[in-house]
């Protein structure tokens, strides 16, 4: 049921966002220069492997796309996933789905930088070679695996991440763009 379902944002965090067409699309406001986010908690990944296609809308710096923990949040608690603040509130939200990764959000940017959060004050980025910053990127979440890897106009970039377990929702942050999500069909490697 849930591989039929549309993917939607539902969660929409900071004062720079608002929805587009409908929930699968995110936009900031013009003119405002605040990080904002939205979360699919309503699409929570427990097992097996997941794909999803984000495209940048609008031209534009500011923004990010990746995963995080699925958390309830108040819209004015929190602008990101990846602030500090953030990542406090998240270990007290842990729960035993959560498994042992230390892994609770991470992400790529506009710039083609990888970031994981591990919310221990551990901060790790990487560069992703190849990265066009105009494409529509694919993300596959393979829990089976454990890892997350990156697609750009159907074709592999790179293996982002390994060791995830638990749940996980998908994240779309925006400064000054917007952003579409879809659900796909993984890429054959």
């Amino acid at each position: 049921l849930m591989l039929r379902s549309k993917l939607t944002f539902d969660q929409l965090l900071g004062i720079n966002i608002q929805y587009g067409a409908d929930q699968s699309i995110v936009r900031a406001y013009p003119g405002h220069w605040t990080k904002s986010s939205a979360l699919c908690s309503n699409h929570v990944m427990r097992s097996g492997r997941h794909f999803a296609y984000f495209t940048a809308l609008l031209a534009g710096n500011g923004w990010s796309i990746g995963l995080v923990r699925p958390v309830q949040l108040n819209r004015s608690d929190f602008d990101s996933p990846t602030t500090s603040r953030f990542c406090e509130y998240l270990i007290g939200q842990r729960t035993e789905r959560w498994s042992d990764s230390s892994v609770h959000c991470c992400g790529l940017n506009c710039y083609g930088k990888f970031i994981t959060y591990t919310c221990n004050q551990n901060q790790t980025t990487r560069k992703i070679d190849r990265f066009r910053s105009g494409a529509t990127f694919g993300l596959l979440l393979d829990l089976n695996e454990g890892t997350l890897t990156v697609y750009q106009t159907g074709q592999r970039l790179a293996k982002l991440k390994d060791g995830l377990a638990g749940e996980y929702c998908w994240y779309a942050a925006v400064l000054s763009a917007s952003i579409a999500v879809k659900r796909g069909l993984a890429p054959f490697d």
